[in-house]
């Protein structure tokens, strides 16, 4: 009992307790101090503010999935190098990969190779033969009167001016006749499989292995043929008409300006002019000329000595009628006085011998003949390609790795064989951005072409015209078209035609010329006179005017405006129709020959 009452005590307590606190809690929260009673002060007043505007969240930028960055991966079926780029380097432009480098430094090797070829061939033959290491006597013919170049009493100066022949031959490793292709992108899909398993990336390696595959793919065999003599090219010069006309149909049995150049001057064949007489080959004229023995310098042999006036006996014949002459006159002069008609008589005969014996004495110190001798000069270039010969680019490449050792390449075998060829096949510009210079050789002329076209020449140009001509020939498909090009350097060499360059306004990317600046290097080339001007404006002030009917080959034509241009003067096609030689940027890109009527303000004279 008493413990019950214990404990409902401690509950009466504790609920007395709760309720008390509760109170006193109540009693605090109504009552006010002096710090709770706010201060009566004026109110603020409202400021207006403007909005708080978001920022513009900006999209997140997503890379399409095509153009998104990629881990490098090699392979053998791509190339490499067109993926990866130096650090800085413009990605938006594929040349600027480490691919597109290495490719600009080959196409300058190929350019620097053709160039030294079409520099000897345009050389003189005594020049030529010196870069040979050849003596001058190699070239040596006999003397010419047309060449002011030459005396008759110095042997020494009876060089030979140009060649007759250039007989220019591209081959591949086993001798088959080619265009003048490259063989770069056979050499960077070598280099692309070599480096798969040594290192893709290591772009410096990769550029001393193509260097080295090229200089050994490439190479170049010159040779002089013997001097040798025709029946008489100095009396076509001297305006033989018989002559003139069979030299002109040298080359007809085609026409030039449709047929389209084989790529390969002088076939080493039989030329046929359409009156049935062929030019000889070089073994028929090795045959029908004297060993240079048994001529010596500057002494003709029988067969070859001309005197004029001697063969047909007209030599005699025109003393004997000048005594007649002079006997008839001297007759009606004197009427019958015997003694005075024989006396003019014998004066007359006595001087008439005399006048014979000094033209005897005078051939006898100049022989005369009727060529001066003829030298053709024999080209043989081979580009070594990725076949499947025993001399290929895979038995080079064999002793470039003997020479650098191999870090794991498992060697030529044919599935690496067939993974070059199919790369070099892909299309660079489609797969990689690359572009590639194949070749910028496009149509050049033939021999018989190149002689069909010297066959138009007057008789009596001048050395200086003709050389000029000869010159802008030679460069028929030799010099792309490249808009705004000028020369660096007379010649090829130094100018890198057909090398690797940006695009100019047509797109176009191979070094070359445009229509003014080629004229501007054919004459700085072939005369050694850089002109004054290098534009079409220029041009049109150059040298001095002439009429249109009285232009001579080598004159120029100019048209100024939107449509400029400027051609150089070959010879006339009919009455108001003319052959010019130009750097068209037409289809061909390139310089060619063409008629038109070319009726233009400006017709120029720029040498004598």
């Amino acid at each position: 009992m008493k413990r019950n009452r214990t404990v409902r005590n401690q509950t009466i307590s504790a609920i007395f307790m709760a309720l008390v606190g509760t109170a006193i809690h109540a009693g605090a929260q109504s009552y006010l101090s002096s710090y709770d009673i706010p201060e009566n002060k004026p109110a603020r007043p409202v400021v207006s503010r403007p909005p708080v505007v978001p920022e513009e969240t900006k999209p997140v930028e997503t890379v399409p999935e095509t153009e998104a960055e990629e881990v490098f991966s090699p392979s053998l079926a791509a190339l490499n190098l067109a993926y990866l780029y130096p650090e800085g380097a413009d990605r938006t432009d594929a040349q600027n990969s480490l691919a597109g480098q290495i490719l600009r430094e080959l196409s300058v090797k190929d350019s620097e190779w053709l160039a030294s070829i079409y520099d000897l061939s345009n050389r003189k033959p005594a020049e030529a033969a010196a870069k040979l290491g050849l003596p001058a006597d190699r070239v040596r013919g006999l003397c010419n009167p047309l060449d002011e170049s030459q005396t008759e009493d110095n042997p020494d100066s009876w060089l030979l001016s140009e060649w007759s022949r250039i007989d220019m031959v591209f081959t591949d490793e086993n001798g088959n006749r080619i265009m003048a292709d490259s063989n770069i992108k056979e050499i960077m899909a070598m280099a692309n499989t070599y480096f798969y398993y040594t290192d893709p990336e290591d772009s410096d390696a990769f550029l001393n292995y193509v260097l080295n595959l090229w200089d050994k793919s490439h190479s170049i065999h010159y040779s002089i043929g013997e001097v040798y003599y025709c029946d008489g090219c100095l009396e076509d010069a001297s305006g033989d008409t018989e002559a003139s006309e069979a030299a002109g149909t040298a080359g007809s049995g085609e026409n030039p300006e449709n047929a389209s150049g084989d790529g390969l001057t002088g076939s080493g064949e039989t030329e046929s002019g359409a009156d049935g007489t062929a030019a000889a080959s070089d073994a028929d004229h090795i045959q029908a000329t004297p060993e240079p023995a048994e001529i010596g310098p500057g002494v003709p042999s029988a067969s070859e000595t001309t005197v004029y006036g001697a063969e047909d006996g007209t030599g005699s014949e025109m003393a004997e009628g000048a005594a007649e002459a002079g006997e008839q006159e001297t007759k009606a002069e004197i009427g019958p006085g015997i003694a005075l008609m024989e006396a003019s008589k014998a004066a007359e005969t006595e001087t008439a011998e005399e006048m014979n014996k000094e033209e005897t004495d005078k051939e006898e110190k100049m022989p005369l003949t009727k060529c001066p001798g003829h030298v053709d000069l024999h080209i043989t270039a081979t580009v070594t390609g990725a076949s499947s010969s025993e001399k290929s680019l895979f038995s080079i490449a064999e002793g470039v790795a003997a020479a650098e050792p191999e870090a794991g390449f498992p060697g030529w075998t044919e599935e690496h064989k067939n993974a070059v060829r199919e790369l070099a096949a892909q299309d660079w510009k489609a797969a990689y951005g690359l572009t590639v210079s194949s070749t910028y050789i496009s149509n050049p002329l033939s021999q018989s072409e190149m002689e069909y076209y010297l066959s138009l020449l007057p008789a009596d140009i001048s050395l200086e015209r003709r050389r000029l001509i000869r010159y802008a020939l030679s460069s028929v498909g030799k010099v792309p078209y490249y808009w705004g090009g000028k020369p660096s350097a007379p010649d090829y060499d130094g100018n890198h035609f057909g090398s690797l360059t940006a695009a100019d306004e047509k797109g176009r990317t191979m070094k070359g010329l445009d229509c003014s600046g080629w004229i501007s290097w054919v004459y700085w080339s072939a005369l050694g006179k850089r002109l004054q001007a290098e534009s079409t404006d220029g041009l049109a002030g150059c040298g001095t005017a002439v009429a249109r009917e009285d232009l001579k080959p080598g004159d120029i034509i100019v048209r100024l405006g939107d449509e400029g241009h400027v051609v150089m003067f070959l010879s006339w096609e009919s009455e108001d129709r003319m052959k010019v030689v130009h750097e068209s940027s037409g289809s061909v890109n390139n310089v060619t020959i063409s008629t038109m009527q070319a009726s233009w303000p400006y017709y120029r004279k720029l040498i004598d």
